[in-house]
């Protein structure tokens, strides 16, 4: 009752007001947009708002009070590491005809990343014209743009995996006939991948101070420019792209951390290896934030948790967990190929009521995770870009500039880890997994190994089908044919997977921003 009379009274507050004419005038009440900036705070606050449209990626709800409406699943279920059981997914999981414009998750993913692209750019804009000079934390805020720079990259980068060609928007829209904005072509919005990297690595600290921690930095951007670029070489087959690279990657200061449990347990966050991750936490309220977006007009920014139903044991530890339609299994491809790694065999429980195979990366073994109330969110850390990640991308690199030893030293340095940890963990007895020839020279050998490594330490973690296309468009695999056996994208599903390689390489815009935006006359072929 005293929240309705509070709004009543500012209602009538309103109307009073708008009915003077002497105060037309007047100043406003609260802060413009012309007088916000005025101190470090304020800065932070805006950049905060662009951050909290990660959380959007990992939405439970999306896009809006739609239980079960997992945006990550965009991501995670097309490649042939996971696999889901109850057929919930199955416009990324088989790619039949519910992978349309019309699909919420696929409108959902687009608009998010827009949402943090257009605040990025008003960081970007803000730190470029406000003069702060003299504000306390100048040199903070000025590295905010480094910040905006990479976050617009990472959203850009999103956009390329999923879309492919997509309108780029690198400026403030602040009139309307600015909001049409045509689609460019699939290449250039990796160019403006690469292009926000490398500004953002000149501009970002080295390191921020622990109070800081999650906030972008130099090896964060430095981790992504390797990754586009190789994925960008993938494309053009550009060997500048390549030698770039291993040119970057060197000046990387993170480093493979001993533990490979390390980078997925709550206890552990934002160590060595980790060169950016989403900072997830229970909600300042207390209250379940599931169903809800990262932010909203009811009660702005706060903190997020994030749920990984899909990778949990049924009915623990609460409904929310329990409500689940679906479980993400390991395939048997890789199961049966690749089981006996250690990387693999710590997130499998055999009690987990689905023969062993829910894979439970941010969940296994027991203890690693941390558990938010009665509803499941996870307090632990979403890793988005890890050291190990870059180590694999850049071994393509070398190999692909004719230095194979260097190419086998990181794919080596990666299993070496594993296979150590392996052994003290006593997971495994320290032989898997081997290292490989030091001397090969067979750069189709030394290619499927890189390929089989990223399989293995990656899985699960969403690299997996961009990873498939781009060695596709690069003459590494050929996707064509593709159906769901094991040799293929190992479905655990009884429906057949309906992949054409000329048009699921990328996916559907939706139909919602072809309607509204006059520049875009059709959608990606085949949709």
């Amino acid at each position: 009752m005293k929240i309705l009379i509070k709004y009543y009274l500012i209602v009538l507050a309103v109307v009073f007001i708008s009915c003077e004419p002497d105060l037309v005038d007047e100043p406003p009440l609260g802060p413009t947009e012309q007088t916000f900036f005025s101190n470090v705070i304020e800065f932070r606050q805006n950049l905060a708002s662009t951050y909290a449209v990660l959380y959007d990626y990992y939405h439970y709800a999306a896009p809006s009070f739609n239980n079960n409406g997992w945006v990550t699943a965009t991501w995670l279920l097309p490649g042939d590491d996971l696999t889901e059981t109850n057929a919930a997914r199955t416009s990324v999981e088989l790619f039949d005809g519910s992978l349309n414009p019309t699909n919420t998750q696929i409108r959902f993913t687009f608009e998010a990343s827009y949402k943090m692209i257009g605040r990025a750019n008003v960081v970007i804009d803000k730190v470029r014209t406000v003069d702060f000079s003299n504000y306390e934390g100048a040199s903070e805020i000025a590295q905010m743009e480094g910040e905006a720079l990479f976050l617009r990259a990472y959203a850009y980068y999103k956009l390329f995996n999923i879309y492919g060609s997509v309108p780029i928007v690198t400026e403030r829209i602040q009139d309307e006939a600015n909001t049409n904005t045509p689609k460019s072509p699939a290449p250039e919005v990796l160019n403006q991948v690469i292009e926000d990297a490398r500004m953002a690595i000149d501009i970002l600290p080295e390191s921020w101070d622990e109070i800081y921690a999650g906030r972008a930095d130099k090896n964060s951007a430095r981790g992504l420019l390797v990754k586009a670029l190789v994925f960008r070489a993938n494309n053009t087959g550009d060997n500048a792209d390549y030698t770039e690279a291993i040119s970057v990657f060197n000046s990387i200061t993170a480093q493979l951390v001993p533990d490979f449990i390390d980078n997925f347990s709550s206890y552990t966050e934002n160590n060595d290896e980790s060169l950016f991750e989403v900072q997830a936490t229970v909600p300042n309220s207390g209250n379940n934030n599931l169903v809800l977006h990262n932010d909203g007009a009811w009660r702005g920014v706060e903190n997020m948790s994030v749920y990984r139903g899909y990778m949990m044991e049924p009915g623990d530890p609460g409904p929310f967990n329990a409500s689940a339609v679906t479980r993400f299994l390991i395939t048997d491809k890789l199961l049966n190929g690749f089981g006996n790694d250690p990387r693999i065999l710590v997130f499998l429980d055999p009690e987990d009521g689905f023969d062993g195979k829910i894979f439970q990366k941010y969940n296994l073994p027991t203890g690693v995770n941390e558990i938010t109330g009665f509803h499941g969110g996870s307090a632990n850390n979403e890793r988005v870009l890890r050291y190990a990640d870059v180590k694999l991308a850049a071994a393509e690199a070398y190999l692909k500039t004719s230095n194979a030893s260097a190419a086998i030293e990181q794919i080596n340095d990666v299993r070496t880890r594993a296979r150590v940890w392996g052994l003290g963990a006593g997971i495994s007895d320290g032989t898997v997994p081997a290292n490989y020839a030091s001397g090969e020279t067979d750069a189709a050998t030394i290619m499927q190994w890189i390929m089989d490594e990223r399989f293995v330490e990656l899985a699960g973690e969403g690299h997996r089908y961009w990873d498939l296309k781009r060695w596709h468009i690069a003459g590494n695999i050929n996707l064509t044919g593709w159906d769901g056996s094991d040799d293929n994208f190992s479905t655990a599903l009884a429906s057949p997977v309906q992949f054409d390689v000329d048009k699921h390489l990328v996916f559907p815009l939706p139909q919602e921003e072809i309607e509204r935006n006059s520049e875009i006359v059709e959608n990606n072929p085949g949709y």
